[in-house]
């Protein structure tokens, strides 16, 4: 099998041609074959159709490309109401929302911080918890999720 990040790049490539982005691969032992689950959006959203189409695409790709070695089961989904955060445009396009991130050193004494993004630019975003606005560096993040409040 390719590294993760070779399958994402390749696979990205090909749903940006089609007005997709790929916003997150995840990938797990399924007994023994691998699962690989693919987080996909589109302007206006994904939709069941497009999750169709867009498996039978990454199908292809991951075919003719030799990404994946043995069995494996493909799932390609929206990313859903919690979706991850990793590139710049992500945080520029959700400037307003709320988000939960968890930082790869303490800050504060912190890891894990809860509040509305701010701003944010190609190098880092600032995020506001009600009380401080915090200043981190994409590169600082382990993981990053939109964390809408929903109510019922």
């Amino acid at each position: 099998m390719k590294n993760k990040n070779y399958i994402e790049e390749s696979v990205a490539k090909a749903l940006e041609t089609q007005g997709y982005e790929l916003i997150d691969l995840i990938i797990q032992a399924h007994g023994s074959k691998k699962l690989l689950q693919f987080f996909v959006d589109k302007e206006g959203g994904v939709n069941l159709n497009d999750c169709e189409i867009l498996s039978n695409k990454i199908d292809a790709v991951l075919t003719m490309e030799n990404l994946i070695e043995g069995a494996y089961i493909l799932e390609v989904s929206s990313p859903g109401i919690k979706r991850v955060l990793k590139k710049p445009a992500h945080f520029k396009r959700f400037i307003g929302e709320r988000a939960k991130i968890y930082t790869k050193e303490p800050i504060e004494k912190r890891a894990c911080f809860t509040g509305l993004i701010d701003s944010a630019d190609d190098e880092q975003f600032v995020l506001d918890d009600g009380t401080t606005k915090f200043t981190f560096k994409y590169d600082a993040l382990k993981k990053a999720n939109l964390d809408p409040v929903t109510e019922f």
